[in-house]
């Protein structure tokens, strides 16, 4: 038991610090004060939040698809051992926020490692059903979600404001395990993973060096609605395989395909970034190489602007 406990307290700190990490890498403060005070404010939400029980809304409508269906299809997931559950309220560019895509990634992961041991809980809060409707579509996102129109979740919970305090990895339980959105930082994501394992996390010692053909794409004048493709050769120039653990894009009207197996010394591989725009007018979005090397993130830019 002291042993079990002693490593629960290993990770709960382990999760504190990488959280703070992470806040402090984002956040652009003009002054050491400020600094200090994001860090203990961010210091007191770990703290508030790690092994709190998280309250679920009874009758929140499921979708899958964008189509409503039956509670007990999404009832299942309440049941896994652990759970990982994603808050977005109707705040802001939905497209954005809901990083769908992304999200579609680490629920293939999970499936993939953890066979039946994960559960996602997506809590959302859409203005209007129907434009969500056209990002599921869109981005061929099949995974059951909760659409809270009235912002159950959030009423008993009464979560963090700030979207990277929104997601959280749950015990069987429901209680709070590690708070932070993983699609916001794979150190986040290896965090959760760690917890599911049962062990800490160990940063690969392995690096490696990269080169890339070009890292900016100018699609020029494209249509909205319309499919365009971009392809970023990236060349291993070190001594060790180039592993790319995820890429992050910038919003959900941006897809990327990548080979997920380790590239050797010396070879290449492609990055597809695939661009359907949904609005008009000018664009610049950033695509984030996460791989081992020690400048990661790799960023890639695609720019154009779009018309009728």
């Amino acid at each position: 038991m002291k042993r079990k406990k002693r490593i629960k307290d290993g990770l709960m700190a382990e999760a504190r610090l990488h959280v703070l990490f992470l806040v402090l890498i984002a956040a652009v403060c003009s002054s050491s004060c400020k600094k200090n005070e994001r860090r203990e404010e961010s210091a007191k939400i770990v703290d508030e939040w790690t092994g709190k029980e998280i309250r679920f809304p009874e009758n929140i409508p499921c979708y899958v698809s964008g189509l409503e269906t039956f509670p007990e299809i999404c009832d299942e997931y309440f049941h896994k051992e652990f759970k990982i559950l994603l808050y977005v309220d109707s705040v802001g560019c939905s497209s954005c926020r809901l990083k769908l895509f992304e999200w579609k990634q680490l629920v293939e992961e999970a499936d993939s490692l953890y066979p039946g041991k994960v559960g996602f809980l997506l809590y959302f809060q859409p203005k209007e059903i129907k434009n969500i409707d056209f990002l599921f579509l869109r981005d061929r996102f099949d995974y059951p979600v909760f659409m809270d129109t009235g912002n159950e979740i959030n009423r008993l919970n009464r979560f963090p404001h700030e979207e990277l305090f929104q997601s959280f990895l749950l015990s069987g339980d429901n209680k709070v395990l590690c708070i932070g959105n993983p699609t916001l930082n794979p150190k986040i994501w290896n965090l959760y993973k760690a917890h599911i394992e049962g062990k800490r996390i160990i940063e690969p010692k392995i690096f490696t060096t990269t080169k890339a053909e070009k890292t900016v794409h100018d699609y020029g004048s494209i249509s909205k609605g319309s499919t365009y493709y971009a392809d970023f050769d990236i060349m291993n120039t070190g001594n060790n395989p180039l592993v790319i653990s995820r890429i992050s894009v910038a919003c959900g009207c941006t897809r990327v395909t990548w080979d997920k197996q380790p590239i050797a010394a010396g070879l290449s591989t492609t990055i597809r970034v695939e661009m359907t725009p949904d609005k008009t007018g000018p664009f610049n979005k950033t695509v984030a190489v996460y791989c081992n090397t020690e400048g990661a993130p790799t960023k890639l830019t695609v720019t154009g602007i779009t018309i009728e």
